[in-house]
C-alpha cells in the first residue's frame, strides 16, 4: 500500500507560528513596485502625495505657507523661475530680460504664446495690473509687499496718492519694464515668488477674493480640477501650456489632513508616491534609514529653514527684552534635538548653515544657559518667576505637542509657565499673523530664495508688520535694524553686504524677539518608478518635472523566502511546500 504524506501536527504548528510571526511583522519591508525601465520621460499617470495640513488659499497674491505654496506653484508661472534642483534663475513667462547698467531698470520680453487657463492670451498689461492688485492693501492683504517696495512710486501707490504704479511701464503688448528707486540685489529673485505671478485681474475682481482663492486661474502647467475642502485637491495637466512637451503627468492628487503615521503607511503600501519628513514619524524615520531596500530612493538634506518661538514684542510682558532673553536661554536645544533622533539641529541665530551670511561663531548666539536665564529673569523684575500662565500657540498634531511640552518643561524651571494652544494650520496662521492676537507662537520659516534678506527682512523688519498676514510675527520694530537692512538690500559689494547682514543678525539675537530653536534635516523618499524629481533648494517640493515610469511592475520575489509575507506565503502554499 502506497504511503500518503500528510502534514504532521508538529509541521502544522510550525507553519502557524511562522504565519503568526508574519502578521506581527511589517508587511511592506521594501518597495512593492518598480518602473518599466524607460530612459526618456513618458506622458501619463497620476502622482499622489499627502499632507497633514490643509491649504489656506490658492491665490498667489495671498498664499504664503509651504502647503498652499505647493499648489500655487503648480497653477501659476512667473516671469522668471528656478531651474529644477538648483537656485539658478532661468526664463519662464519672460523669454529674456535685460538690466540697465545702474541696476535700476529691468525690461522683460514676454513669450508670445502664453495663455491663461481660460484661454485668454497673456499680455504685458496683465503683469502691470497683477502687481497693482497685489500691492494695493485695499484690495488684497498681501504678505509679500515688502519684496517690491523699491519699485518707483511704491509708497504713493500704497497710500493711494496715485492710482497706478509709476515704476511699471507697458512698453508694448509683450514688453514690460520695472524701474526701481535704488538697485535691489534681490529683485530678480522676488520676481520668481508666487506674489509676482500674473492673474487675469478682471476675472479675479469679478469672482471676489474668496472665490478666486478657491477657483484660481493662472498660466501654470496644471489646472485645478477639483478642491474637496479638508480632503484633497486634484490638479490636471494644462492642455494650453506654453511648453508643448511639459508637464508629463496627467494629474497630481494632493490629499490633505492625513496624519503623518498614516502617510508613511500608505506610502509603504504603494498608495502614495512620495513622502517627506512631515509624513514620517521618528520610529518610521529610524526604520527607513536602516532599510537597504529603500536607500536608493531616499534624500537627506539640511533644510534652509528655521524654527523658534516668536514673542509678541508689542504685548506685555514680552515687550521686556530681559524676559525675552530669559526665555531664549532657558531652552535646552540639544536635548530637544536628541529626543527627535537628531532629525533637527540646534540653532542660536537667524540664519541656518546653508544660507549665505551664516556665522558659525555668532557672538551672543542663543544657547541653553539656565544661570543666564535666571539672571535675565531678575533683571526683568521677575526673580521669583513670571506671574500667570502664558499662551503658546502650536500647530496641532504630535510634533507640535511634543515640542510644546519640551518647552513647557524647560521654561518652568526658570519660572515661566506656558499653556499650549494647539490649532489647525490655517487657524494658527490666522491668529499668529494678526496684530494684537497671539502672545507666543512656535513658528517656522523656510527660504523663498537663497539670500539672508529673505529671513531677516521678512521676519524682523518693521516693514513686514501688517494688521493681518504679518510675516513679522513678533511685531518687532528697531529703527537701527531697519536702516541697516535697507542699506544691505542695495549694497553692491557682496562681501560688505554679507557683513551688514551679519551685523543685523547680532542685533536681532541680542534683542531676542524670537527664541531660535532648530533647523530641520529634511528627509524625502519616493517610489522607484517616480522619475525626474530633484529636491529643490528653493521650493518645498518641485513636482512639476516629475514623470512616472509606467506601466508598474512588482519587484521580483526576494532570494530568501523569509524576507516578506508574499514570498513566504507563496513558498508555503506551493505544491510540495508544506513541511
Amino acid at each position: 500500500m502506497r504511503s500518503i504524506r500528510r502534514p504532521s501536527i508538529v509541521g502544522c504548528f510550525t507553519v502557524l507560528l511562522v504565519l503568526a510571526s508574519i502578521a506581527c511583522r511589517d508587511p511592506y519591508p521594501g518597495p512593492r513596485y518598480r518602473g518599466a525601465g524607460a530612459t526618456q520621460p513618458r506622458r501619463g499617470g497620476t502622482f499622489r502625495v499627502a499632507t497633514f495640513t490643509d491649504l489656506r488659499s490658492l491665490d498667489p497674491h495671498v498664499a504664503y505657507d509651504e502647503t498652499s505654496g505647493e499648489g500655487v506653484h503648480l497653477l501659476f508661472d512667473t516671469l522668471v523661475d528656478y531651474e529644477p534642483g538648483t537656485a539658478r534663475l532661468v526664463p519662464s513667462l519672460a523669454e529674456r530680460w535685460t538690466v540697465s547698467p545702474d541696476g535700476r531698470t529691468f525690461t522683460f520680453q514676454l513669450r508670445p504664446d502664453v495663455r491663461f487657463h481660460n484661454g485668454r492670451l497673456l499680455v504685458a498689461d496683465d503683469v502691470r495690473r497683477s502687481f497693482e492688485r497685489m500691492l494695493d492693501p485695499a484690495r488684497i492683504p498681501c504678505p509679500g509687499t515688502t519684496f517690491y517696495h523699491l519699485i518707483e512710486g511704491f509708497d504713493d501707490f500704497q497710500n493711494h496718492a496715485r492710482s497706478t504704479l509709476r515704476g511699471i511701464t507697458v512698453v508694448d503688448a509683450h514688453t514690460v519694464q520695472f524701474t526701481l528707486s535704488e538697485p535691489d540685489q534681490t529683485f530678480l529673485s522676488a520676481l520668481a515668488l508666487p506674489f509676482a505671478a500674473p492673474v487675469p485681474v478682471e476675472l479675479a475682481d469679478s469672482m471676489g477674493r474668496d472665490r478666486f482663492a478657491q477657483s484660481p486661474v493662472g498660466t501654470g502647467p496644471f489646472v485645478l480640477e477639483r478642491w474637496e475642502m479638508g480632503a484633497r485637491l486634484i490638479f490636471r495637466r494644462n492642455p494650453r501650456y506654453w511648453r508643448s512637451d511639459y508637464p508629463h503627468l496627467d494629474r497630481i492628487v494632493l490629499e490633505t489632513g492625513i496624519a503623518p503615521h498614516l502617510q508613511f503607511m500608505r506610502f509603504q503600501r504603494g498608495d502614495l508616491d512620495h513622502v517627506d519628513s512631515g509624513g514620517i514619524i521618528t520610529a518610521d524615520h529610524v526604520w527607513l534609514q536602516r532599510n537597504a531596500a529603500w536607500r536608493p530612493y531616499i534624500e537627506n538634506l539640511p533644510d534652509i529653514a528655521l524654527w523658534g518661538v516668536a514673542m509678541n514684542t508689542e504685548r506685555p510682558p514680552w515687550n521686556n527684552v530681559h524676559l525675552r532673553r530669559a526665555f531664549a536661554f532657558a531652552i535646552d536645544r540639544e536635548s530637544l534635538c536628541r529626543s527627535r533622533n537628531n532629525r533637527v539641529r540646534p540653532i542660536g541665530g537667524v540664519y541656518p548653515p546653508e544660507l549665505p551670511g551664516y556665522d558659525p561663531t555668532l557672538p551672543g548666539a542663543q544657547r541653553f544657559d539656565p544661570q543666564r536665564a535666571r539672571e535675565e529673569m531678575a533683571l526683568a523684575g521677575h526673580a521669583n518667576g513670571l506671574p500667570g500662565e502664558h499662551l503658546l500657540w502650536v500647530i496641532e498634531g504630535d510634533a507640535g505637542m511634543f515640542y510644546g511640552q519640551q518647552l513647557q518643561a524647560d521654561l518652568r524651571r526658570v519660572g515661566i509657565n506656558v499653556r499650549l494652544r494647539p490649532a489647525s494650520f490655517a487657524v494658527f496662521l490666522e491668529n499668529t499673523e494678526r496684530r494684537g492676537s497671539a502672545e507666543l507662537s512656535l513658528s517656522g520659516w523656510s527660504q523663498d530664495f537663497p539670500d539672508p534678506s529673505n529671513f531677516i527682512d521678512t521676519l524682523f523688519h518693521s516693514r513686514s508688520i501688517q494688521a493681518e498676514n504679518s510675516q513679522n510675527q513678533a511685531f518687532y520694530s528697531n529703527p537701527r535694524l531697519d536702516t541697516l537692512l535697507d542699506h544691505a538690500r542695495v549694497e553692491l559689494d557682496p562681501r560688505r553686504r554679507i557683513e551688514m547682514y551679519r551685523q543685523a543678525e547680532r542685533i536681532v539675537v541680542n534683542d531676542a524677539p524670537w527664541a531660535f530653536l532648530y533647523y530641520p534635516v529634511k528627509t524625502e523618499v519616493r517610489q522607484p518608478y517616480v522619475r525626474g524629481y530633484r529636491p529643490s533648494p528653493v521650493w518645498s517640493h518641485e513636482f512639476r518635472p516629475i514623470w512616472l515610469d509606467l506601466p508598474l511592475r512588482r519587484f521580483a520575489a526576494r532570494s530568501s523566502p523569509f524576507d516578506g509575507t508574499e514570498s513566504l506565503f507563496a513558498t508555503l502554499t506551493a505544491p510540495g511546500g508544506w513541511p
